[in-house]
């Protein structure tokens, strides 16, 4: 193993322990909050500069119809 790949390894070790905080974090919020956050995150322009298919199957039959390429778009900001 190189020297680079050895430090990246190390860096996203580091990283492990910080990530498993903020999840647990994430889970001690109320319904509300969350409610509240997932319709803030609806509003954002990035949201909105293109129209989201919400299921799979309709987001195959938009891309093969109009030839276009599928991007997921995955969060967990303000789910339960």
């Amino acid at each position: 193993m190189t020297r680079s790949r050895l430090r990246i390894l190390i860096a996203l070790l580091a990283l492990l322990p910080a990530s498993f905080l903020i999840s647990s974090d994430l889970g001690a919020q109320s319904p509300e909050e969350l409610e509240r956050r997932w319709k803030k995150k609806q509003e954002s322009s990035f949201l909105k500069a293109v129209k989201w298919e919400r299921s799979l199957d309709s987001a195959v039959e938009r891309a093969r119809r109009d030839n276009l390429p599928i991007v997921a778009y995955f969060t967990r900001s303000y789910a339960p």
